[in-house]
């Protein structure tokens, strides 16, 4: 009984606990997008509040709550989460979600379930906020004039119109997530767009325009006074945010709305100023702290103007637009002549100033600037420029020296450069007295008159002083005077002096007559303009000076001096020469002269003038050219204006030419010609007579004793023809018969044993010749054979020598030439036993009539050779 108790109570249980899952917990859910007045053509934040009508006030474990966001149409979850809560019955709870396209693109619903350790509850019913897709009645474009930031990613949506959802086709919107809905992929823009921004086109008649930018980025906020009663602050912009429009950004200064870079507070106490950049991107706030009387910027003076100007000193005055200056501690600074003054004044309310120590007879412009005091921060504005003009002063001393120069002392002076002028110089005057100043001589040099004044020369019994001063509209300069020597001149040689860097560097050995330094003078050596030196006084103690380049020309030599200054007349220590930059001469040699003595030629010149060598001299250069055989022959130097020449006659041209160590000069040539002399000219015809005579004899005499050897080598014997072997003799005879026919009998004298064979005439055109022999046993064989001729008149003879070769039976070689000087033909080397030797003459398609035959012999043991001399007429 009581088991079925213990059952039927857990079967209660177990249904309570049942009917309490299925109850829902979540309540009053809430859907709603995030609403901005910015962002009103583009809505992506999702609010979702709800309350849960089983949480405890006082329960300190969180709630668990399920979230899905799906997309209505498709009921495809877009997006699930898992949330925890702090519950709290009084207040509902919040979520909210950033979608990534566009809510307006499609409907979007939520749904929520509480989750704890024992149970999940059911899902809440889908709450939905509807987009755009569900009543929109022309082609939508979202997001729409909407800003991003560069860099992000956006998913644009085209909602379509019903009667196009078939027939769309796109590239670029490519995913369907509705029946009127298509979205792209997400695009990326990494640059700012222009001030029309990006404009997105779906089909014609739909499309948006977004813009890329960055948020504010404004910074170095600074507030001063500049009236000691309001603020102003001043910032800069930073980067670029590229936005414009209703998409600028807007800046608030402790709440009050503010241009850019112009914020003013007035009769504002704080210390502390905030201020906000705003843009669709992004808040940038910057602060500022400091006392207003910390950062006082015055403002400029105004009316500014000179007065009481005199030679050296003037004062300025201005006039302040602010009450509150009247009694601020200031100080204050004026800008002369664009160099600021080297005096800062001081005081309240400061409205004038003395400026000293001016140039006289200059114009000066001025411009004034103060600030603080007491607690300094920056110089304030500057005021307008203004200009004023000093008086003129006495001019300053003259710096006075002399020049001592051929017997001649000239007394120069530099001119007065306009700051030492003090004004319009009008003159010079000029006094000279003896040294007791017995006398006085007042001279007044005008402006046009050169700086210069020669001193009368040789009356004089004492030393002279010379005092020359300038005078202005405001008076004379100060005297200054100079003793001159009654003889300047005191036997210091001259030395030659280097150039360093275009320039010179004296040194000398102090002076125990110096009593106020030391004067380096220098001046063109061979100028014609007397009051042409400059010189440089040198402060006791320095015993060098370097004189630069600037005041030199190239190629003129340059007299330097040092001397001595002393209480009376300057003292000479040293007096030196020499170029700055050496050149190659400007003139040639001048009056070149010759003077023969015999073969010595002796040549002089003129050295080239003393202002036109353009450096030292270190020699002349010859150049000897012979023209008759048109080359130089030698080349020569010499350091003398003069030079000996000796010369074998012929006809010759000299170049002479001056060089430095720069360069030859120009060429200065003489052409002269050296003839024989008459007893040059007998002794060369004896000692040429002679030596033929000599040479005549000794040939003769050589030929003499090698007459033998000099026959052999010019006129050798022409051996006659032999035969090699067994032959011995041999001969030809042949005279002419009748019908053209000539008739040739050859006796030989043969040692063979075996005759030859009898030959026969095979062709009528062949000369054959028979031959007898002689046999062993001395017995002799005569054979007679003719050859016809064709016959024609005969004329005048031609000749020709005809070439035959006999072969016998007993002769296997026959080689055999006969020589005739008037024609020679040349017989093969071999000939068979068998061939029949006949010689054919043809002249102009004819043959011959028959010639006089004249016979010579030879002998020759290895062949048998026959000449024969025929004559023919003229005419053939």
């Amino acid at each position: 009984m009581s088991v079925w108790c213990l059952c039927a109570l857990l079967l209660s249980l177990i249904d309570q606990t049942e009917q309490d899952g299925n109850q829902l917990p979540v309540k009053e859910v809430t859907v709603y997008p995030e609403k901005s007045d910015k962002f009103d053509k583009g809505e992506w934040v999702l609010n979702v509040t709800w309350r849960d009508e089983f949480a405890e006030k006082n329960q300190s474990e969180k709630l668990t709550y399920d979230i899905e966001v799906l997309h209505t149409e498709q009921m495809r979850t877009v997006h699930f989460e898992t949330i925890q809560v702090m519950p709290d019955p009084a207040v509902p709870h919040h979520w909210k979600w950033t979608s990534s396209v566009p809510l307006q693109c499609t409907s979007h619903s939520v749904r929520l379930r509480r989750r704890d350790p024992h149970q999940t509850s059911s899902w809440t019913p889908l709450n939905t906020y509807e987009g755009e897709d569900q009543n929109a009645t022309t082609t939508l474009v979202y997001p729409d004039n909407q800003v991003f930031l560069v860099g992000s990613n956006v998913t644009f949506c085209c909602i379509l119109k019903t009667e196009k959802v078939q027939l769309f086709s796109s590239s670029f919107f490519t995913i369907r997530i509705s029946n009127r809905t298509y979205i792209t992929k997400p695009v990326h823009f990494n640059t700012p767009t222009t001030s029309g921004g990006e404009n997105i086109q779906c089909l014609d008649d739909g499309g948006s325009t977004i813009f890329i930018g960055y948020p504010p980025d404004d910074q170095n906020l600074t507030c001063v006074t500049r009236d000691l009663s309001s603020v102003e602050c001043h910032w800069k912009r930073g980067r670029k945010t590229h936005l414009e429009g209703d998409n600028k950004t807007f800046y608030t200064l402790n709440g009050s709305v503010c241009k850019f870079d112009q914020c003013v507070l007035h009769k504002n106490n704080a210390t502390n100023w905030t201020l906000n950049a705003t843009n669709p991107l992004g808040v940038k706030t910057i602060t500022d702290t400091a006392e207003p009387k910390h950062r006082v910027w015055l403002r400029a003076p105004k009316n500014i103007q000179s007065r009481a100007v005199h030679a050296r000193n003037a004062t300025l005055q201005w006039s302040w637009n602010m009450e509150n200056y009247a009694s601020f501690p200031m100080t204050c600074q004026v800008e002369l002549n664009g160099s600021i003054y080297n005096v800062t004044f001081r005081g309240l309310g400061l409205s004038s100033v003395i400026l000293l120590d001016l140039q006289p007879s200059a114009k000066y412009t001025a411009k004034v600037q103060c600030g603080s005091n007491e607690h300094f921060y920056r110089w304030g504005d500057w005021s307008e420029m203004t200009d004023f003009s000093t008086k003129e002063d006495i001019p300053e001393e003259v710096d006075i020296w002399m020049k001592y120069w051929e017997q001649n002392t000239y007394i120069v002076w530099k001119p007065l450069t306009k700051q030492q002028s003090n004004g319009i110089i009008t003159g010079y005057e000029l006094t000279i007295s003896d040294s007791k100043d017995k006398w006085r001589n007042p001279i007044h040099r005008g402006l046009k008159t050169p700086l210069c004044h020669n001193l009368t020369s040789g009356n004089e019994k004492g030393d002279q002083i010379i005092t020359v001063s300038a005078s202005n509209s405001a008076g004379l300069s100060p005297p200054s005077s100079i003793t001159i020597p009654s003889f300047p001149d005191n036997g210091v040689s001259v030395s030659p002096i280097n150039s360093s860097k275009g320039g010179f560097t004296m040194f000398w050995e102090e002076s125990s007559r110096s009593s106020c330094g030391y004067v380096v003078d220098w001046f063109p050596t061979y100028s014609k303009k007397h009051c042409a030196v400059e010189w440089r006084k040198i402060p006791s103690g320095h015993l060098s000076t370097w004189i630069p380049s600037e005041f030199f020309q190239p190629g003129v030599r340059y007299t330097i001096s040092v001397y001595a200054c002393t209480a009376g007349a300057p003292q000479l220590l040293q007096r030196r020469e020499g170029y700055a930059v050496e050149q190659r001469p400007f003139e040639k040699i001048q009056n070149l002269r010759s003077e023969r003595k015999g073969r010595t030629l002796v040549l002089s010149w003129n050295k080239v003038p003393l202002g036109k060598q353009g450096g030292f001299i270190l020699g002349y250069r010859l150049v000897i050219f012979n023209s008759d055989i048109n080359r130089t022959i030698n080349t020569k130097t010499t350091r003398e204006p003069t030079a000996s020449l000796t010369l074998d006659p012929g006809s010759y041209t000299i170049n002479i030419s001056a060089y430095t160590s720069a360069g030859e000069g120009d060429n200065a040539t003489i052409s002269f010609l050296v003839e024989k002399s008459i007893h040059q000219m007998i002794a060369a015809t004896v000692v040429g007579s002679s030596v033929a005579a000599l040479v005549f004899i000794f040939i003769t005499v050589l030929c003499f004793r090698k007459r033998k050897w000099l026959k052999e080598i010019l006129y050798p014997d022409i051996p006659e023809p032999k035969l090699t072997g067994e032959w011995t003799k041999k001969g030809v005879y042949c005279s002419p018969l009748t019908e053209g026919y000539m008739k040739c009998e050859i006796q030989e004298a043969y040692s063979t044993e075996d005759p030859p064979t009898s030959l026969e005439s095979g062709d009528s055109h062949a000369l054959i010749i028979h031959t007898s022999r002689v046999c062993p046993a001395h017995h002799f064989y005569q054979n007679t054979y003719e050859s016809p001729f064709v016959s024609s008149s005969p004329d005048d003879a031609h000749s020709v020598t005809l070439y035959s070769s006999l072969l016998w039976p007993c002769i296997e070689k026959l080689s055999s030439v006969i020589e005739n000087p008037t024609y020679n033909m040349t017989l093969p080397e071999s000939v068979g036993v068998s061939q029949i030797p006949e010689l054919t003459l043809e002249m102009q398609d004819s043959y011959l009539p028959a010639p006089n035959f004249v016979h010579n012999n030879f002998d020759d043991k290895d062949s048998l050779g026959y000449k024969a001399q025929a004559s023919w007429p003229t005419n053939v």
